[in-house]
């Protein structure tokens, strides 16, 4: 290609395709458009200073938006969490667990430990929480609002669940925890004398042998999950169970319009018949 070629393509924006070799493999990929010479505009803010006599090693992360930095700094031998600069509490002992930002990196969670007795403690915007023996993998969890903060922590061979700072009932097993998209409603898996069911805003409902959470709808109005029970399957929509199956396939919302009635759909088996479900949700 002759280098007028190269400039008419350029000038009209057209896509171009590059061809590679390396090692004798040709490998094509599209470059994009070539239209303008100018360079993207690049603003630049400076958010924090780092302290490079006080940071701990590899503890530098940023937020997943990009906006974010959060580090580990030590004093003598406490040590405190900065997000963007602004340090938290100081704390003897930070716990193996993750550090949570908030959607809008308002607000962040992280765990400590006590030294003395080893338990833990979740620590929510600088403020620590009751002492657990266990904090429950994969949490604690923000509402997708930012405003809500959720956990589940072992204590004396009960579980709990943790909501807005305020422990639940206790339980053999908790876990599945999960806010709606609107952060109005909150839902997680229990199980009580070897039964598990949903607890959905507070209430639990029927009992089953086992459930997983297939999750709310987009909507925010409707939550759907899976039960299994004397090697049946059933869909729960809303507490209420649907009909038996030997398996049921993945679980698909359908909304016609964004704010009118929605539908489920999934597949079945039920002996040698494959059966195609539809629901009406409202």
């Amino acid at each position: 290609m002759t280098l007028m070629t190269m400039r008419l393509i350029r000038d009209v924006g057209l896509p171009v395709l590059v061809v590679s070799t390396l090692i004798g493999c040709a490998h094509v990929h599209e470059q994009g458009t070539m239209a303008g010479e100018g360079r993207p505009k690049i603003n630049e803010k400076k958010i924090a200073t780092l302290d490079l006599e006080t940071v701990v090693p590899r503890s530098l992360f940023f937020s997943p938006d990009g906006r974010h930095a959060i580090w580990v700094s030590k004093a003598g031998e406490q040590f405190r969490v900065v997000l963007d600069g602004v340090a938290g509490p100081p704390v003897d002992s930070l716990a193996k667990g993750p550090v949570v930002l908030s959607p809008d990196g308002r607000r962040i969670v992280y765990l400590i430990e006590n030294k003395t007795n080893r338990r833990l403690s979740v620590v929510i915007d600088g403020t620590p929480g009751p002492e657990y023996e266990k904090i429950l993998s994969g949490t604690p969890i923000f509402s997708p609002n930012g405003r809500r903060i959720a956990y589940g922590a072992l204590l004396q061979e009960k579980y709990q669940v943790v909501l807005d700072g305020m422990a639940g009932p206790d339980y053999e097993l908790v876990g599945h925890l999960t806010f709606s998209a609107d952060s109005r409603h909150f839902a997680y898996a229990a199980q009580k004398e070897k039964k598990r069911f949903i607890v959905l805003d507070g209430v639990a409902g029927p009992p089953f042998e086992d459930v997983f959470i297939s999750g709310f709808s987009p909507d925010s109005r409707h939550l759907v999950y899976y039960a299994n029970q004397e090697k049946k399957q059933r869909v729960v929509v809303d507490q209420q169970p649907g009909q038996e199956f030997d398996s049921i396939g993945p679980i698909q919302f359908l909304y016609e319009k964004k704010d009118g009635p929605g539908q489920i759909s999934y597949v079945g088996l039920r002996g040698e018949e494959v059966i195609q479900i539809t629901q009406a949700l409202d």
